[in-house]
């Protein structure tokens, strides 16, 4: 992995840490397969205890933007229940592709 990325994902983890230091982070899609293009966005799923509410998502959304706009990178920003993923969403191609290919951050 690039220092550039390792750097970049740091700074994500950071981020989404000062809303839910318990929060998993998957960086998954192109970046972790690392077959991105320079203007490819950054897929990042994030997994909490809590009801991921759509006011919880747009929680993270709003404070992972100053770093979007900062770094000049677009995030792809979806957060789900802990629970919920492993077991709702475990029968989906989106669930397989993030476990095959995704990066913990």
């Amino acid at each position: 992995m690039k220092e550039s990325t390792k750097k970049i994902l740091n700074l994500i983890r950071d981020s989404v840490n000062q809303i839910d230091p318990q929060a998993e982070i998957i960086l998954y899609g192109s970046r972790a397969r690392g077959d991105e293009q320079t203007d490819s966005d950054w897929d990042i799923l994030i997994l909490i205890d809590d009801e991921a509410t759509f006011e919880r998502e747009r929680t993270f959304r709003h404070h992972l933007y100053d770093l979007e706009l900062s770094l000049g990178e677009a995030f792809s920003v979806f957060v789900f229940n802990r629970i919920e993923w492993n077991a709702i969403f475990k029968v989906t191609d989106f669930y397989q592709n993030v476990v095959n290919e995704g990066i913990a951050v």
